[in-house]
């Protein structure tokens, strides 16, 4: 007679055939949403193929206006064709810029673009360069010659890498980094035709799928060097715009022009291209771009489908022992 089991034996013996139950049912279940990725894969190329369309440089041109509000500080309306701005004319009033003739304002209009100046939004080509890239790894990964075995590892590996992808490309129409901003960088005076005077700084780019515009007029401060020789800094000379403009923002002359508050930098004291400026004036003028919203929308659309099925995966890989 076979001896009888002792009921720690049993409970034993239930617990481990129902852990081998739930893998076996896991298993199936993913082997099930394995084969199921397949149309979550074609709504994430699809949404990808769009966005690159939206910033295709041979589509549709945004023209936008942009006007700053509670006053005519800036004027004016601007061209995007892809991550290339191809046209912007600009009528500006603030102080230390001289009015152009015929005009109650200062004009300024972008230079014609040549190999060596043209006027391209940054953050945009990075956004280009992370849809390719994911649109690049989809192909790798469906391609017959290329195309590895499905199992759990290498799709959460190709999801984790999409999902990266999608998130830095969010991340760079969100805003961009403060090394692309004023006072580490600004539009180059030649973008423009005439070019720039020595004293304004421009700044273009993308917040929150928004074109945003920044002009600031700069007073020169001296160098320690141009302290102690008691000379002032150098100045434009070759700038179209007039001595007088010149000559008060390199001695800090103040006039009546208006500030902007919403500058945390005005007043402040910093280091722009080497030399020490004050930011006299700023103006700051944001423009919603159609096509640019459309794509932060798909963006975020494409993150939440592959937010949910890395979760997914995970839950499931995770129930059957992987």
């Amino acid at each position: 007679m076979a001896p009888s089991l002792t009921l720690g034996a049993m409970t034993k013996h239930v617990t481990t055939t129902m852990e081998n139950l739930e893998r076996e049912s896991a298993s199936r279940e993913l082997e099930w949403l394995l084969s199921s990725f397949d149309e979550t894969i074609i709504a994430v190329r699809s949404g990808l193929e769009e966005c690159m369309a939206l910033l295709d440089p041979t589509g549709q041109t945004s023209t936008l206006p942009l006007s700053s509000s509670r006053s005519e500080s800036l004027k004016g309306i601007i061209s995007r064709a892809g991550s290339h701005i191809i046209r912007a004319d600009m009528q500006v009033k603030m102080f230390g810029l001289p009015y152009t003739r015929g005009l109650n304002a200062c004009k300024l209009t972008l230079a014609p673009a040549t190999p060596d100046h043209c006027l391209v939004l940054e953050q945009l080509v990075d956004v280009k360069n992370c849809v390719a890239g994911s649109l690049d790894l989809l192909h790798y990964a469906s391609d017959k010659k290329t195309m590895c075995p499905l199992d759990g590892t290498s799709v959460m590996q190709k999801l984790h890498a999409l999902q990266a992808n999608v998130l830095a490309a969010r991340a760079a129409l969100k805003g961009p980094s403060s090394h692309r901003l004023f006072p580490y960088h600004a539009v180059g005076s030649k973008a423009f035709d005439p070019p720039l005077p020595s004293s304004v700084a421009f700044n273009l780019y993308i917040s929150e799928a928004a074109l945003v515009a920044e002009i600031r007029t700069l007073d020169y401060q001296s160098t320690p060097e141009a302290h102690k020789s008691g000379f002032l800094p150098t100045l434009d000379m070759s700038s179209p715009f007039g001595f007088r403009e010149r000559f008060a923002a390199a001695v800090g002359f103040r006039g009546d022009g208006h500030h902007s508050s919403s500058d945390p930098g005005l007043e402040k004291i910093v280091e722009y291209n080497g030399i020490r400026v004050k930011v006299r004036e700023s103006v700051k003028v944001e423009s919603q771009d159609p096509s640019l919203m459309a794509v932060w929308a798909k963006l975020g659309g494409l993150e939440h489908v592959l937010g949910s099925a890395t979760k997914a995966l995970e839950l499931v890989m995770k129930a059957a022992g992987f």
